[in-house]
């Protein structure tokens, strides 16, 4: 008799448990994969000057708000992790540590599992006092929500491709073609298919505005944002996630851009259009991802020591020699409209632009006394057998296609400028292009493989024994 009553107990507390499951959204039998999502106006006031350009003014207005948004997933296996995206150039090390410590704080999370990310809009505020208590206390607010806000669900993850978004400004002669044209999509929903969430994430500067304006904008993301919503729905949270994107632009090249060369293509109209393109890749493949709500998480977290950058081919006399020619020569092209078209005279530009770029490489690198490393802190997220891994500051397109390649796993993905580190690192044969970006680079050519190996390092380090390579052959 006892037994029975045991029994018919137990029966009435898997009912109980099973009704209460339904009705926080969780199919019965299922220990859900738990989800939540939050966005937080991150806008400064107007006059906060702007990062991004050689800006001559503060801001003057917004065009549409920058946000900071988040999305925490908590695995079948009680691990959570929480992937922020925010709409700024990048953040300084003291902001990236205090938005994880607070969101660790009040929440439990670990600090290690908090990974925050950069969208890099150039049309983005400057971070200092006091705007960087505002954006860490903002940001804290928004991941927090998303943790409270967290119910049973199911994420499933795939990719798209936006071949004309992003342009790769070190091959425009040749047809600019993106090396690595892959929108990873993440889907979320909750456990009865109803979808609450899409993110997605790619390589492309969002710079489409130069430094003749000076309204805050997320810039194409804004629009990308906008017309997923308006085909999914208001209330379907939506988020960028930036990739790979050192030598991606959306049309132009560093060089003429840092010039103030007036481009036909640096406008908003330019900006929807472009950001129409990846609402295009991300609805085409939407409906054929699907989701799962077992899915196991893991995290990992590592400093690694790069090589820094050690001597200049050039010496400072050498080096002061040239800029002193290629500013003389632009001076006179200048002032001979009649002899030089508009083309001509901003090569000219160009070039002085990058020999003083080289007279500043010289006086810096040729310095017996800089560091010989550079520290930058990495992590890899598991979930399931999809897989994040960051980078710092702001890598070459075709690293981070390396990483993906060579990863054991075929659902691979980059989050960019994460870290709280700015800057460039180009691949080691850029570094014999002497561009942009290779002239200011800090790292040694060497950084290449270093990141490529430190990458799969802490991809290996998040895998478990009974997860098999994905990779197809």
């Amino acid at each position: 008799m006892k037994r029975s009553v045991r029994i018919e107990r137990t029966v009435l507390g898997t009912l109980l448990l099973t009704m209460a499951l339904f009705l926080a959204g969780a199919a019965p039998g299922y220990a859900a994969v738990k989800v939540g999502m939050a966005e937080t106006v991150i806008t400064p006031p107007i006059g906060t000057p702007m990062a991004g350009y050689a800006r001559p003014k503060p801001s003057d207005g917004v065009h549409d708000d920058l946000f900071t948004r988040t999305l925490v997933i908590e695995g079948d296996n009680g691990a959570a992790t929480v992937l922020m995206t925010i709409a700024v150039v990048h953040v300084p090390r003291t902001v990236f540590d205090g938005i994880r410590e607070g969101v660790s704080r009040r929440t439990g999370i670990p600090v290690q599992n908090i990974v925050i990310s950069c969208t890099h809009t150039h049309s983005g505020p400057q971070i200092g006092d006091p705007y960087s208590k505002t954006l860490i206390d903002r940001s804290i607010e928004c991941a927090v929500t998303a943790w409270n806000n967290r119910v049973p669900g199911k994420v499933g993850f795939g990719s798209g491709i936006a071949r004309e978004l992003g342009k790769n400004d070190r091959r425009m002669q040749y047809g600019g073609m993106h090396p690595d044209p892959e929108a990873g999509i993440i889907k979320v929903e909750n456990m009865q298919g109803k979808l609450l969430g899409i993110a997605f994430n790619y390589g492309c500067h969002p710079s489409t505005l130069d430094l003749h304006s000076f309204k805050f904008t997320e810039d194409w993301p804004y629009f990308s944002i906008k017309g997923i919503k308006e085909q999914v729905g208001k209330d379907v949270w939506v988020a960028y996630y930036q990739s790979a994107q050192g030598d991606v632009k959306v049309g132009y090249t560093a060089e003429l851009s840092a010039t103030g060369a007036e481009m036909q293509i640096r406008n908003f109209e330019f900006a929807e259009y472009k950001g129409n393109m990846m609402v295009d890749a991300v609805m085409k493949v939407l409906p054929s991802i699907r989701t799962s709500s077992t899915l196991d998480v893991a995290v990992a977290e590592k400093s690694f020591d790069f090589p820094a950058r050690e001597g200049y081919r050039l010496t400072v006399a050498e080096a002061q020699a040239q800029a002193d020619s290629a500013k003389a020569v632009m001076e006179r092209a200048e002032k001979r409209t009649d002899l030089y078209g508009k083309r001509v005279i901003d090569a000219y530009r160009v070039e002085n632009y990058l020999a003083t770029l080289r007279f500043n490489a010289a006086k810096r690198f040729n310095n017996p006394d800089r560091a010989k490393t550079i520290k930058i802190l990495q992590q890899a997220v598991r979930i399931g057998d999809t897989v994040f891994v960051t980078f710092p500051c702001e890598v070459f397109t075709e690293i981070g296609l390396k990483v993906k390649q060579q990863s054991p796993l075929e659902n691979t993905f980059v989050l960019g400028l994460g870290g709280a580190m700015g800057g460039y690192l180009p691949t080691a044969d850029e570094y014999k292009e002497e561009g942009y970006a290779a002239l200011i680079a800090p790292f040694s050519p060497r950084a290449e493989q270093c990141l490529i190996d430190s990458s799969l390092e802490l991809i290996g380090a998040v895998m478990k024994p009974d997860l098999k390579s994905t990779r197809k052959e």
